[in-house]
């Protein structure tokens, strides 16, 4: 039983430690991780595309994912956020359009995450950036958008699940700790 406890407890600490390093080596992982899900629990913005499919934007890891219509995961990307938050929206010709609040830059995507020309000035401060980009907010044109509405994010698919540590750095220092705490009781299991 002691041994066991041990056992779970280090690969809890091991899982722990990976996620909260792991999580800010995510987006230098480039496009080694674009057909690899990975969760949208917590802070994420979803919008309905037009052939039925879906795309979410997820603030803790950067991410950019799209759903086909069925729901399924078909590909994600990271964007430079710098740490912070980001609008997603549709330009008029079906492409990504993010307006990110950290260095106040919008790049614009194809629906497969390929990045579009350069990057450009978005929103001056001490305007918020919204969680979703619509027509008005660029009101002299300066991009196109479509009118794009909010929709419930796709279910979480068992990898995703499996990747809870990368979701964000509180989770994946909270397992540490519950591994840290194993340890510590499992000399008293011995004795108790």
């Amino acid at each position: 039983m002691q041994r066991r406890l041990q056992t779970i407890s280090i690969a809890l600490i091991v899982v722990g430690v990976l996620g909260f390093f792991g999580q800010s080596l995510l987006p230098n992982a480039g496009t080694s991780l674009e057909l690899v899900e990975l969760p949208t629990f917590f802070e994420t913005t979803t919008i309905a595309l037009p052939d039925g499919g879906r795309m979410t934007a997820t603030m803790p890891t950067a991410r950019v994912q799209r759903y086909g219509g069925d729901g399924h995961f078909q590909t994600g990307w990271f964007v430079d956020a710098k740490g912070g938050h980001f609008a997603i929206g549709l330009t008029n010709d079906d492409r990504v359009a993010i307006c990110t609040g950290r260095g106040r830059q919008l790049f614009l995507f194809e629906l497969d995450g390929r990045p579009v020309g350069n990057a450009r000035a978005c929103f001056t401060a001490p305007r918020e950036i919204p969680k979703i980009l619509q027509p008005a907010d660029f009101p002299f044109g300066e991009v196109n958008l479509q009118q794009v509405v909010s929709v419930e994010r796709p279910n979480a698919s068992l990898m995703a699940i499996l990747l809870v540590p990368l979701w964000h750095p509180f989770f994946a220092w909270l397992i540490a700790v519950v591994g840290v705490l194993g340890l510590r009781i499992s000399p008293s299991a011995l004795t108790g």
